[in-house]
């Protein structure tokens, strides 16, 4: 194999916060500390409260039905202990309120933090931080939220989600 297509793999791995350039060392595996914990999940939250805020009146039918459909879709694979799935159905679940107001820069914004967030979810699986009922409760209130078209009651549901899963992780990392 060449060196090119490494080479931009590895640049992609470094824009995804993966792995770490260090002139004259080399690429390194990314090690994740409390502090970056912190940081992810406040930029995170920030960017989906910006996507409600801005999108909020753009909910539909259609978008309530996904998002149930993807709560139970969690439920049914917390169930069956398939945790690669659980994260999967997640982050689908959060882009879908990201894609709210229509801005691509937004979506992109939130979409570079989704590697590390996989990185950080196998290590919460791994650690039984937090279980795939926990993650499919939470959820099932964000729902709750939208359905009653709270837009007060749903950010400050999706406050209490990110610090709750923010302070069990941090709890133990």
């Amino acid at each position: 194999m060449s060196r090119g297509p490494i080479r931009e793999s590895l640049r992609i791995l470094n824009q995804e916060g993966l792995v770490t350039y260090y002139p004259r060392r080399g690429m390194f595996v990314t090690s994740l500390e409390k502090a970056d914990i912190n940081e992810i999940y406040d930029i995170r939250l920030a960017l989906e409260k910006i996507a409600v805020e801005l999108g909020f009146s753009f909910i539909t039918e259609d978008t309530l039905q996904t998002q149930m459909k993807l709560v139970e879709d969690m439920k049914v694979n917390s169930q069956e202990n398939r945790k690669d799935k659980l994260v999967e159905l997640d982050l689908q679940f959060h882009e879908t309120i990201v894609r709210l107001p229509g801005y691509a820069r937004l979506l992109n914004t939130w979409a570079s933090y989704n590697a590390l967030i996989e990185l950080i979810f196998a290590k919460v699986f791994e650690l039984n931080v937090e279980s795939g009922e926990d993650i499919s409760e939470n959820h099932e209130k964000l729902v709750q939220a939208l359905i009653k078209e709270d837009k007060k009651a749903f950010i400050q549901e999706l406050e209490d989600h990110y610090m709750t899963a923010k302070q069990n992780l941090l709890h133990i990392w």
